[in-house]
């Protein structure tokens, strides 16, 4: 710091002021040295670092001349590999001209050969060597041919053309005869020279109509075995055919793919399949066959039924051959469908472009062909009998279990509705499958609503609950009785089917699911499916709604037996002999209403012993409050309470809590003194002070100035 800003800083007329700056300048002083000090002590550094730059400055000079010297040489290098890559520019251009001259040298040969090989080959019945003359005509460019002309030379294209129309005739003759002669390796043998000679695609079309001539005599045949198997009452004739006709078709398909060269041309494949698909139309006549069955079936049980007088009198189980015959014919055609998708996969392994356009084709013409028909006239066949079948079914199952002592029905429902769906993933069809789970769905919901309808009107004491001992009647108000036993007993199967059902009904769907998963191969069915799947969750809310309506039947039949023990719960009435076993009635009574529920309705007992509970204590409580205590009468109350609580206490937490409450009022009721109201309260009383003030006011020897005077 300067002498004048030290000056302007500390006041140098006192002593103080002069004894600061003084410090100040100390201060720097020492600072000043320290820097000093360093500088010094990094003397002896800076002294080798400058004498090591000097000896490098010496050596700059060297390694500039040699750095000079170096780029010389690389202009050198530079220059002559220049002239060299020019040079072996010059000697690739002239050795590719030599090349394409000895190319053409050899074409110009080969054209003279050709010319009259083919012709040689051909009198020698030698087809392969004439298709190889061909073939290698096909392959020479046509510079090679334009300078044979330009030469002055004869135009060989004219004679070769002349002998591969030539070579064509007779190939197109030796087929036919081999065709006639059904000479499968002649056959064959000539279809493979068409490609060679540039008539890939007519050599398609002339294998693949031997194959739909071939095809259309195993039709004939299938037809003929089925009208005789059909004739002699065999199941599954008509289906068995149709296999029979498929399994024919796709033996044809895979004989021509692997007749065709390797990674063919992508149309080739759809086009021998669009000459093949027609010949199966007689399989049409086949299936329909059986969907007149089918339906006559159908009308033979809508006869009957409305003869009977109820949709429930037609019998089922005539339609099950046609409906099994429905699902494997239409299995069969969409595993033939498959079978044509994949034979893309197989012939375009690596080349992605020719396998989507040749499986586009493939789409086409499955789409248009008279199969495509027929699989939906099956499938739509099969849906209507399958829903016929499903309804007739669960009418019969609904008809049967009327009246009847026991019941069956939720086992016999979803029997038929597990096997319904069963027969739906055969068919192979997921939209197939979608309808049946719609309509089994369907079928539930119409057995839970039954059953929803049955459990609403309960027989008198369905569980029993014995009456408190005091008011208890001198006789049962009703006898016993076989045919009301009958009747509880039934009433208790049918919530037990109601409590199952819902779980069976999410269990079908899962296995549904889980069954179908090889059917769906896109994200999009697999979507579809558990949308449809979801519906049965319908009928599992049916099912869970009838199990609520028989649960507060049940609270509703339990209702007089439970408002009796309410009223002797609190019951002030202090003429009681035997004490402890007044007191434990109440709990003896539920213990006998627990077991006789567990044993009767085991999934529904906890949930029903704790709504009669509830149902108990919030009478109990509001009975409270309409009695008049003394302190005996008190003590008697909270005896009575305690036992209750202590029973309720593996219960809901919900219902402890107001079994907590309750005991806490009746514990106010056995009080000597209104005074002793705050001590006698838990901390956490479930209590708030009106309500003690209401249940101490119940007290006819507290008085109410007392009541009011409290602090709680």
């Amino acid at each position: 710091m300067s002498l004048a800003l030290l000056l302007e800083k500390y006041d140098v007329s006192t002593e103080e002021g002069l004894q600061k700056a003084l410090n100040e300048i100390e201060k720097e002083e020492c600072e000043v040295n320290e820097a000093l000090s360093n500088v010094l002590s990094r003397a002896c550094t800076l002294e080798g670092r400058l004498r090591t730059a000097s000896q490098a400055y010496t050596k700059l000079g060297e390694v500039r001349s040699d750095a000079e010297v170096a780029a010389g040489m690389v202009d050198k290098t530079a220059m002559l590999a220049k002239d060299v890559s020019a040079k072996v520019r010059q000697l690739d251009l002239a050795r590719s001209r030599v090349a394409e001259c000895q190319r053409r040298v050899h074409d110009l040969i080969d054209l003279r050969v050709c010319s009259a090989g083919v012709e040689t080959a051909i009198k020698a019945h030698d087809y392969e060597t004439a298709a190889g003359h061909v073939a290698r005509f096909l392959s020479m460019e046509p510079g090679s041919v334009a300078a044979a002309r330009a030469r002055g030379a004869p135009d060989p294209r004219q004679d070769m053309d002349a002998a591969a129309k030539t070579l064509r005739d007779h190939l197109v003759r030796k087929f036919e005869e081999a065709a006639k002669n059904e000479d499968d390796t002649a056959v064959e043998r000539l279809f493979k020279l068409f490609p060679q000679i540039g008539r890939a695609e007519e050599g398609v079309d002339l294998f693949a109509k031997y194959l739909a001539s071939q095809l259309e005599t195993s039709v004939r045949r299938a037809r003929g075995g089925a009208a005789a198997q059909g004739a002699a009452g065999a199941q599954a004739a008509h289906a068995d055919a149709l296999t029979r006709v498929l399994e024919a078709a796709a033996a044809r398909v895979e004989r021509l793919r692997a007749a065709l060269p390797a990674a063919p041309p992508p149309a080739l494949l759809p086009r021998a399949l669009a000459a093949l698909q027609p010949t199966n139309a007689p399989a049409d006549r086949c299936v329909r066959a059986r969907g007149a069955c089918a339906r006559s079936c159908w009308r033979r049980g809508r006869a009957r039924a409305r003869a009977a007088g109820g949709a429930g009198a037609g019998d089922a189980l005539a339609a099950e051959p046609a409906l099994h015959e429905l699902a494997l014919a239409h299995q069969r055609l969409h595993l033939y469908f498959t079978f044509l998708r994949r034979r893309p996969e197989l012939m375009y392994k690596e080349d992605e472009a020719a396998k989507a356009s040749c499986l586009e084709a493939i789409e086409k013409i499955i789409s248009n062909c008279d199969l495509t028909r027929t699989a939906q006239d099956v499938l739509s066949q099969y849906l209507t009998l399958e829903r016929f079948f499903l309804e007739e079914s669960v009418n019969k199952a609904l008809k049967m279990s009327t009246g009847a002592a026991t019941s069956s029905l939720v086992d016999d429902v979803f029997f038929i509705a597990r096997k319904v769906i069963r027969r739906g993933i055969s068919t192979g069809s997921v939209d197939g499958l979608c309808a049946v789970l719609n309509e089994a769905g369907a079928a539930l919901e119409r057995c839970a609503a039954a059953l929803r309808r049955r459990l609403a009107a309960p027989p008198a004491a369905p569980l029993p609950l014995p009456p408190p001992p005091r008011r208890a009647p001198p006789h049962p108000p009703h006898p016993p009785s076989r045919e009301l036993d009958d009747q509880r007993a039934l009433y208790l199967a049918h919530m037990n089917e109601a409590e199952a059902g819902a779980e069976w009904a999410e269990r079908l769907a899962e296995e549904a699911c889980a069954e179908a998963a090889a059917l769906c191969g896109r994200g999009g069915a697999r979507a579809k499916l558990r949308s449809c799947a979801g519906g049965l969750a319908g009928a599992a809310a049916a099912f869970r709604a009838a199990r609520d309506t028989a649960l507060a039947a049940l609270r509703a039949a339990l209702l007089p037996a439970v408002q009796d023990w309410a009223d002797a719960l609190v019951d002030p009435d202090t003429d009681t002999e035997e004490v402890e076993e007044e007191a434990g009635a109440l709990p003896a009574a539920l213990e006998a209403l627990a077991e006789a529920a567990r044993g009767a309705v085991p999934r529904a007992a906890d949930a029903l012993l704790a709504a009669v509970l509830a149902d108990l204590l919030a009478r109990a409580d509001r009975a409270l409050l309409r009695n008049s205590y003394d302190r005996h009468g008190g003590l008697l109350v909270e005896r009575r309470c305690r036992r209750l609580a202590a029973w309720a206490g593996g219960g809901a937490p919900a219902l402890r809590e107001r079994a907590r409450a309750l005991v806490a009022a009746a514990a106010l009721l056995a009080l000597e003194r209104a005074a002793h109201a705050p001590d006698a309260l838990a901390p956490a009383a479930p209590l708030s002070p009106a309500r003690v003030r209401a249940v101490l006011a119940r007290r006819t020897d507290f008085k109410l100035e007392e009541i009011k005077r409290l602090k709680l």
